[in-house]
């Protein structure tokens, strides 16, 4: 195959993006955003120390989190 013919041939096979191909590429985005965002959520949530949280009112919490921080 000569680059003549490699060129031709690569320019034949031109991609054509369709919507199927646009909906399946933005459905695995929002997966891997959900999963990536979820995953964060639950790590922050797991590294709450609940010793740290529990509190007569809001300032309290905030008080003894910004003391222990």
């Amino acid at each position: 195959m000569t680059v003549g013919e490699y060129e031709a041939e690569a320019s034949a096979r031109r991609h054509v993006y369709t919507a199927g191909w646009f909906l399946k590429r933005l459905a695995i985005g929002i997966l891997i955003l959900v999963c990536s965002v979820g995953g964060l959520a639950w790590l922050t949530h797991a590294a709450i120390d609940p010793s740290l949280v529990e509190g007569d009112t809001l300032l309290d919490t905030i008080g003894r989190l910004t003391v222990n921080f």
